[in-house]
């Protein structure tokens, strides 16, 4: 897969309804991200940093798929996350446009929701 598909699987993964949406959460211009797409371009090492968090994605993972003639890999398939682990993680991130109250209220309902499952999951895992 090149890296303009893998871009925007890893886009609608993470439940940006369009690049130009994803290019403004993470504060670029639209075109860079289309050029990226197109693959008239590829990011460089300081635009993947900028953008691997907002993906839920590994700074090397996107430098693989970027680049893998250079790093001798071929591009990694985008894993079957939930898109709600993406959505959380954004919302729940310290650069959220989320007032931390209300982060920290999220996050302790969620964490209270979770935790029943946590248990069973460490029951699954142990036998």
């Amino acid at each position: 897969m090149s890296f303009g598909g893998y871009l925007k699987e890893a886009i609608q993964a993470a439940r940006f309804p369009t690049p130009t949406h994803f290019a403004r959460a993470v504060g670029m211009d639209p075109s860079v991200v289309l050029r990226w797409l197109s693959e008239e371009q590829r990011p460089t090492i300081r635009s993947i940093e900028r953008i691997a968090p907002v993906l839920g994605k590994s700074i090397n993972e996107l430098v693989v798929a970027a680049y893998p003639d250079r790093v001798g890999g071929s591009a990694p398939e985008p894993p079957a996350t939930h898109p709600l682990v993406h959505e959380l993680a954004r919302m729940l991130a310290d650069d959220s446009p989320i007032p931390a109250p209300d982060r920290q209220a999220l996050e302790t309902v969620l964490d209270r929701m979770i935790d029943p499952y946590r248990k069973v999951l460490r029951r699954r895992r142990s036998a």
